[in-house]
């Protein structure tokens, strides 16, 4: 059963604008959103609704896109593929939508060869899959940050930046997510002078950890990257790995590494590297969108304020900001609001300023390709987590 929530801010027309003028200035940019609310993913649903939320009052407090409102619908898709396309094609079918945003990879996937050749509309959605930059399969698709692949490199990068010669073990989960990664990784680690020395693969639920932690002692890496996991399992291979004495650095991709999760693992993820595409960082922010995000979360009611956000959370007010730029350059020269039109100007993003959301940024076939790694800190009932440079 889906669910519909409208979510809209309608502008109000300035008395010295003809009634046409008037009515064109009111004209909403239609958003479709898709999220998992309900089911077993409902929290990160609820969370990445609350973004979008926050982030279109924002814009349409602050002039809307070059003078329209934005209006989101909101569904339900439990995370299903046909809960998703089915939304998204009433979406697209009722007229005038603008962009669509899907809720992983899965989705974008099943939809873009009929919205490739039939709908045209922008979209976007939360997964960090490598294949995304095939820019002819997914040809209206963008993404608001790094690949996994991506976020390998940028790992690797930091191995590199603190020993020479360094040794890795890849911890997977035997998932498509987590197997991702692995070929592109290979590759890299070879050009780089990384030596992998492990690759295990693990279920993804249900798996005794003690024969994973062994291997882990045995492989001695200086390094172990976790990936394809959300809460599970890695953090229980890494406690156990620790007690059997693996003295490697411990590293995750970003769906391992949001601040509340690795906080609550506990003393275990003390030292702990972490590789996330938004700076997550709130107390120190810095720049009009990332102070108006802190401020947003100090605001949200029910919600308890912890000094970091959620990067669900951060990727739809990202993606969000993305949008206004994109369609509000097509809006002032006049273009038809399409995916051909849109993604031209989401690819024409050079040297962006996110304003403190994660630096400035250029899209590279159609996503962004930097990271933040951080280091996270963690003892008892103290937390912190500091970028690091490399």
């Amino acid at each position: 059963m889906k669910h519909y929530i409208k979510s809209a801010i309608s502008g109000v027309a300035l008395s010295a604008f003809t009634v046409m003028g008037a009515f064109a200035q009111e004209e909403p940019v239609k958003f479709s959103i898709a999220l998992p609310l309900s089911g077993p993913l409902a929290f990160s649903g609820a969370v990445q609704q609350a973004g979008w939320q926050s982030a279109i009052k924002y814009i349409n407090e602050n002039g809307g896109i070059e003078g329209r409102q934005i209006t989101a619908e909101f569904y339900d898709d439990e995370y299903k593929v046909d809960l998703g396309v089915a939304g998204f094609k009433r979406a697209a079918s009722a007229g005038d939508l603008v962009f669509a945003a899907g809720d992983g990879t899965p989705f974008v996937r099943a939809i873009s060869p009929e919205n490739n050749d039939t709908y045209r509309i922008l979209m976007s959605a939360t997964g960090f899959a490598s294949d995304v930059i095939d820019t002819q399969t997914y040809k209206y698709n963008f993404l608001p940050g790094p690949t996994y692949s991506d976020m390998f490199g940028e790992l690797f990068k930091f191995m590199k930046s603190r020993k020479d010669n360094p040794t890795v073990a890849i911890v997977y989960s035997a998932t498509e997510f987590g197997r991702d990664p692995l070929e592109n990784g290979r590759a890299m680690a070879k050009e780089m002078g990384i030596e992998i020395v492990l690759e295990e693969e693990t279920k993804w639920s249900g798996v005794d950890v003690t024969a994973s932690a062994i291997k882990l002692r045995n492989a001695k890496a200086d390094y172990v990257i976790f990936h394809g996991y959300a809460g599970n399992v890695w953090p229980e291979i890494m406690k156990t790995a620790k007690e059997y004495g693996v003295q490697s650095v411990f590293m995750g991709t970003a769906y391992n590494s949001d601040p509340e999760m690795v906080r609550g693992v506990g003393d275990a993820a003390d030292g702990y590297v972490g590789v996330v595409p938004y700076d997550l960082t709130m107390e120190d922010a810095d720049g009009e969108y990332a102070v108006a995000i802190r401020d947003s979360l100090q605001n949200w009611d029910g919600h308890e304020y912890t000094g970091y956000a959620n990067m669900g959370y951060v990727q739809s007010w990202l993606t969000a900001l993305v949008l206004r730029e994109a369609i509000g350059g097509a809006i002032k020269a006049g273009e038809e609001l399409n995916g051909d039109n849109l993604i031209a100007r989401v690819n024409q993003l050079q040297n962006w300023d996110t304003k403190g959301i994660i630096g400035d940024i250029s899209f590279a076939n159609q996503r962004i390709q930097k990271g933040i790694v951080y280091q996270y800190n963690v003892s008892g009932d103290a937390f912190s987590m500091e970028a690091q440079e490399y």
